[in-house]
């Protein structure tokens, strides 16, 4: 699927951009696994703590504090700002919780990820078996929105 993608960016001359927290550069890791990658991949940012996210990241301290860092809103915020700094046709994020312990009040397993086309984010919340090693989570989550991502580019390409 990977690969898939990545030729089907580089038919377009998209760019995509990544901002990571729950799945810890393993989307990006996928994708520069790619031959060729930095034709259309131009980085991401990995963050794991919330002042990160907001010096580092640009997400509003307001977002996470009202809405949790685990959340549809900090997931939007997160693509919107990677968006912004990358300045890609593409961008997506990743916020979630792997395990072992609830973050949020939310299950282990649960997973935002924001995909930004057309400066339109479209969120996706996963609900993973909270069993599955951390491995297993931070894999499904980026495989479905390589998925989705494969989805939106079809899906261009009839419009």
């Amino acid at each position: 699927m990977t690969q898939k993608l990545m030729q089907l960016l580089q038919q377009k001359q998209w760019t995509i951009a990544a901002y990571e927290s729950v799945t810890g550069g393993l989307f990006s890791h996928l994708l520069t696994n790619v031959p060729n990658a930095s034709q259309v991949f131009l980085g991401s940012i990995v963050t794991y703590t919330n002042d990160i996210k907001v010096n580092v990241g640009h997400v509003p301290a307001t977002i996470i504090n009202q809405y949790g860092v685990v959340s549809k809103q900090t997931a939007e915020a997160m693509a919107i700002a990677c968006q912004n700094q990358f300045n890609s046709d593409l961008a997506v994020s990743f916020t979630g919780n792997a395990g072992p312990g609830q973050l949020d009040h939310l299950p282990i397993g649960t997973v935002f990820a924001t995909i930004v086309y057309h400066q339109q984010p479209t969120t996706y919340e996963l609900s993973l078996n909270s069993t599955w090693p951390r491995e297993k989570i931070k894999l499904i989550a980026v495989e479905t929105i390589i998925g989705h991502l494969l989805q939106i580019i079809l899906k261009s390409e009839k419009e």
